[in-house]
């Protein structure tokens, strides 16, 4: 019995694993990668299609990837590990030039600060969601809060679309690069993505 039990063990890590990959690789095809920094970001993200790409650096170090939706959302993944007050601080000083209202400011920095109770490390993600009268926060896709601002909402995008941008943000199609799955085209991608449904399905009905 625990022979069996074992056997069927493997066979289910190996078919979990296979599906992992499969998932990582469906996933890949979707996904643009910003070249600086290697970091991929979905093509489409809540309703909104990727539209721009950018590195926030300081000196030689890369410290995010953003990528810029026409919706109006920004997601900021972290190449290089941040504390906390350091990264809420320095989107807040950011805002000041771009807004005049601090409380708002504050309000902001301190929702932000309330998602990173362990920094932002390398491959933490921040959402912030300017498309509407409110500016959304985000971490890891755990939603933290908004600010009810017009105001607010247009300055923060203005930190990556205005003249005093903190960072240059290119065409996603410039310079970008499919996400890799090994060399395969994304035709050749889907098919595999397919078939290995396929045959997983296959496993666990026969």
């Amino acid at each position: 019995f625990f022979f069996f039990f074992f056997f069927f063990f493997l066979r289910i890590t190996k078919m979990s694993k296979l599906a992992t990959a499969l998932l990582a690789c469906f996933a890949a095809v979707h996904a643009s990668v910003e070249p600086r920094t290697g970091i991929s970001f979905p093509d489409k993200h809540k309703g909104g299609s990727l539209s721009r790409l950018g590195v926030r650096t300081k000196g030689p170090i890369k410290v995010y990837a953003v990528g810029e939706y026409d919706s109006g959302t920004f997601l900021l993944r972290m190449s290089y590990g941040v504390g906390a007050q350091k990264m809420a601080s320095a989107l807040a000083d950011a805002l000041k030039p771009r807004c005049k209202d601090a409380k708002q400011i504050e309000e902001f920095e301190a929702c932000l600060l309330s998602g990173l109770p362990n920094g932002a490390p390398k491959g933490t993600e921040l959402e912030f969601a300017t498309g509407g009268s409110k500016l959304s926060v985000s971490v890891n896709q755990k939603p933290l809060g908004a600010v009810g601002s017009k105001a607010l909402c247009s300055a923060f995008a203005a930190i990556y679309t205005d003249r005093n941008a903190v960072c240059t943000m290119n065409a996603a199609g410039e310079g970008a690069q499919p996400a890799a799955c090994g060399l395969l085209s994304p035709a050749r991608k889907g098919a595999l993505v397919g078939a290995g449904v396929g045959y997983l399905a296959g496993k666990v009905l026969g």
